[in-house]
């Protein structure tokens, strides 16, 4: 019988028992450090033009695409819960999902994007 290397060092399992229970010195952290153990990053599917208006008005505020994203997203969750027109606007853009994963699709109205490639064409 011959051993074959699945590849890579393995830690002692002794050895990787104590990292995992080692604390972390908060002290020794940067700013940047501590901060990102608390941010979350996540992933979204867009529609390019979104994207570009995102980053046309992270441009006119001075500040970054992922900044505004979040205080877009930040307003879109408390009009949510603010305001039933919106949840109107989601019930009337479902559709049915080809996909077992999800029951629907959910597409921004027509006139919503319209408006948005208004702002885009006019470099607004």
């Amino acid at each position: 019988m011959t051993l074959q290397r699945a590849g890579g060092l393995k830690l002692d399992p002794a050895v990787a028992a104590w990292q995992k229970q080692a604390a972390t010195n908060t002290a020794a952290l940067t700013k940047k450090q501590r901060a990102d153990r608390v941010r979350v990053r996540v992933k979204y599917d867009l529609d390019q033009k979104l994207k570009d208006v995102i980053e046309a008005e992270a441009k006119k505020a001075d500040t970054s695409a992922s900044q505004m994203a979040a205080f877009l997203l930040s307003y879109a969750v408390y009009q949510l819960k603010h305001d039933p027109s919106i949840r109107a606007a989601i019930s009337e853009s479902t559709s049915p999902s080809s996909t077992m994963r999800f029951g629907f699709n959910l597409d921004a109205p027509e006139n919503w994007a319209n408006d948005y490639n208004g702002d885009i064409q006019r470099g607004q």
